[in-house]
């Protein structure tokens, strides 16, 4: 499951459910549907590994600032 963004026997439960949905449910749940495509797009994926590349050079930066002392220049 660590590859998906939900858990694929939800989304088999939730897609059986269709032809029993009103039109407003079937609306989000196709809405819901796209977003998690569009989440588990090449494109969604490089752009989370910049943000986490972002994110250990922000921790990099905090723990060079910890050590400095208050003197230090």
């Amino acid at each position: 499951m660590a590859d998906h963004i939900v858990d694929p026997n939800l989304l088999a439960v939730i897609q059986s459910l269709k032809p029993y949905m009103s039109s407003r449910a079937l609306q989000c749940t196709e809405v819901a549907e796209t977003l998690l495509e569009i989440l588990a797009s090449e494109q969604a994926r490089r752009v989370q590994e910049k943000l986490q590349s972002l994110r250990q050079e922000y921790k990099m930066a905090v723990q060079k600032a910890k050590v400095k002392k208050p003197g230090d220049k």
